[in-house]
């Protein structure tokens, strides 16, 4: 890899990992779109290198990629038949995505790489876990005569450390968050409000800093859309927190708590040929001015349609 790649070189690790540091460069954890006055904006959910069906949902919605957007709530890669490709859509000027846990365990997987450009072999030097979770598709780009990965990998690899870890879209009425987990506060039981609000994210905007608590939050944390076990306060609406669009935690269909709306239906679930899985999971595109989405699955031909 060249030297300039270098620069992108450190990326964010879950706290009960080895620190490295946080990810330096252009890259700002929070970045802020005016709204969209010329087309429409789509939420889709977690990938997971599940290609082919996002252009089965692109072409349902007539997409306009010179004035529509797509925005991802992370995890492009892993599980899925097409991982590069879905990195990939970084380049699109149209596409905008957050990290997600899958982006953050990759980036921990090749820092050794990141930072001296030479990888005598595919090992999980930090344990990252990155292999056992779907990362193994990486292999197939691995050149261990020039011990470095393939061209075209590279490329896709630096750009992830560019992803922020929030969009924030829009102003007032109009505003959505874009994260990949949620913005639950650890202390949710005891704490008022439950999640982080509005104005706590636009102060991490001015000061371009993001807690390490609540960063963890955004890649990992589960409470939220499995509070059922958790006795959390299942309110559709956070009081001063706009709709913030979400995944990591799949289920058969879009679900709105705390004004996170996760729109993670587990793409890479219908992949699998077990005949008693449930026929419903699939990837889901948000419209999110109809408030309607669109899904498509490999159990079927069509796509599914439904209203928020």
């Amino acid at each position: 890899m060249n030297a300039p790649d270098k620069a992108f070189i450190l990326a964010r690790q879950r706290p009960n990992q080895q620190s490295t540091g946080t990810i330096m460069s252009n890259n700002a954890p929070i970045r802020k779109l005016p709204a969209n006055l010329q087309g429409k904006d789509y939420v889709v959910g977690d990938l997971h290198g599940c290609f082919s069906l996002l252009e089965r949902l692109l072409d349902a919605v007539h997409f306009d990629k010179s004035q529509d957007r797509l925005f991802s709530v992370g995890d492009l890669i892993d599980r899925g038949p097409d991982s590069l490709r879905c990195l990939q859509l970084l380049e699109e000027s149209w596409f905008y995505a957050v990290q997600g846990n899958h982006e953050n365990m990759m980036l921990n997987f090749f820092l050794p790489y990141l930072l001296n450009g030479n990888l005598d072999r595919l090992k999980d030097v930090a344990g990252t876990g990155f292999l056992d979770y779907g990362g193994d598709w990486v292999k197939s780009y691995y050149h261990a005569g020039k011990k470095s990965m393939l061209p075209e990998f590279n490329r896709a690899l630096t750009m992830i450390p560019k992803m922020p870890l929030m969009w924030i879209v829009g102003a007032g009425e109009n505003r959505f968050h874009i994260i990949h987990a949620e913005l639950v506060r650890p202390d949710y039981r005891t704490s008022q409000p439950a999640a982080w609000v509005d104005s706590d994210i636009d102060r991490w905007l001015a000061e371009q800093t993001i807690p390490p608590d609540v960063e963890d939050r955004l890649l990992w944390s589960r409470t939220l859309m499995l509070s059922e076990s958790c006795a959390l306060d299942k309110a559709k609406i956070q009081p001063g927190l706009s709709p913030t669009f979400c995944g990591h935690t799949c289920s058969t269909r879009p679900r709105q708590v705390l004004s996170h709306v996760c729109v993670d239906t587990g793409a890479f679930v219908s992949l699998e040929s077990d005949p008693e899985a449930d026929g419903n999971y699939g990837l889901t595109l948000f419209d999110v001015q109809a408030s309607r989405w669109v899904s498509a699955s490999y159990r079927r031909n069509d796509v599914a349609w439904g209203e928020h």
